[in-house]
């Protein structure tokens, strides 16, 4: 099941490739790259030169993360970059370009630089977009990511595209609508990720400046810290730290009243350490989540007290010889259940929490 958790994430790098405009090439779907939809982005104010733009609207789950937008004279540097391209209702969506296209409604000054938080395709997708026009920092472990990431999926994205029009040759010969319009999205979607794959340069478009445990950017408006304290989320996770703010960006290390995912080079147990420290570089902060709504430390301790609640349910289980199948039925969290991500995340993180204590 981890693995197969793992996987996700692996096909998600393929959207980090992308161009701003392409063709491909079949007709069997719809293949535009269209201008984002309305009001899929609202942006709250922090103070004169700190805002994060969110994602809005009744359904927030596919929108990518929340992106820090800390401006100054010397440039304009944001909290991670969103998606690339995202697949929505059979076109192309370009997501980092509506970042942009938010950032120049709210100050004239350029974009310099970009911090991702992680690896992921709705927080690191984007580069190729900002690379263009910034310097893209990350920890050493989440730029090693980034890159397999681009290779792997322009080793994969050719043979995605001929499977797909396979799916679709066989949904047409069994004359069902439903199967047919469903081959036709998933070969629009590798059509995409081919073209994406077949583009994009990974050298050029991956973090260009790396750190390992801390690094400091003086701005003349803000001092930012970015802190990497072990693994978490991943093992390559930035905690950024807007210290004259007095505002934390976590990225996926905490995403309010949200179901958090384990990225396979994440911990559990060193996740809780991760929150703790973070907690202690300035408990009154103001707690910007990767995903979800601005919070508190009472909301980050919350997402603590989730994870030593799985672990402590989970060392019961082992404790009473059950084995990891019947740990992942056994286990449950009620209050969870309906937030994004739900009770499939809570049973792959309860598979990964047994592997981690019977270790």
């Amino acid at each position: 099941m981890r693995n197969a958790f793992r996987a996700v994430w692996v096909v998600l790098a393929a959207f980090v490739f992308g161009v701003l405009a392409w063709e491909t090439a079949g007709a069997q779907a719809p293949q535009r790259v269209v201008p984002m939809p309305p009001n899929l982005f609202s942006t709250k104010k922090l103070n004169d030169h700190l805002y994060v733009i969110m994602p809005s609207g009744p359904d927030t789950s596919n929108v990518g993360g929340n992106v820090g937008v800390c401006i100054s004279d010397q440039g304009v540097f944001l909290v991670d970059a969103n998606y690339y391209l995202d697949w929505r209702n059979g076109q192309a969506i370009p997501m980092a370009q509506s970042v942009v296209d938010e950032v120049k409604k709210i100050t004239s000054q350029p974009i310099r630089w970009v911090v991702n938080t992680h690896h992921h395709g709705d927080h690191a997708g984007g580069d190729p977009v900002f690379a263009k026009i910034a310097t893209i920092i990350s920890h050493k472990n989440a730029r090693e990511h980034i890159v397999s990431g681009y290779q792997s999926a322009g080793k994969n994205a050719a043979g995605a595209v001929a499977k797909a029009e396979e799916a679709l040759a066989a949904a047409r010969a069994s004359k069902d609508a439903a199967k047919i319009a469903d081959a036709q999205d998933q070969l629009g979607r590798a059509q995409m990720n081919l073209k994406m794959a077949q583009t994009s340069d990974p050298q050029r478009s991956a973090p260009m400046q790396t750190y390992d445990g801390e690094m400091a950017l003086y701005l003349n408006t803000e001092e930012i810290h970015l802190y990497h304290t072990g693994r978490a989320h991943t093992d390559g996770d930035t905690l950024v730290y807007f210290k004259t703010s007095n505002a934390i960006h976590w990225g996926d290390t905490f995403s309010n009243r949200w179901v958090p995912a384990l990225d396979g080079s994440g911990n559990t147990v060193e996740w809780v350490q991760w929150l703790d420290r973070g907690i202690a570089v300035s408990p009154g902060a103001t707690m910007i989540p990767g995903h979800g709504q601005i919070g508190t430390q009472a909301d980050v301790m919350k997402l603590r007290e989730y994870f030593t609640n799985l672990q402590a349910a989970v060392r019961a289980e082992i404790a009473a010889g059950k084995t990891r199948d019947q740990a992942m039925d056994d286990v449950k969290l009620p209050e969870y259940a309906n937030y994004p991500g739900g009770a499939p995340r809570i049973r792959t993180t309860v598979a990964a929490i047994y592997d981690e204590l019977k270790k």
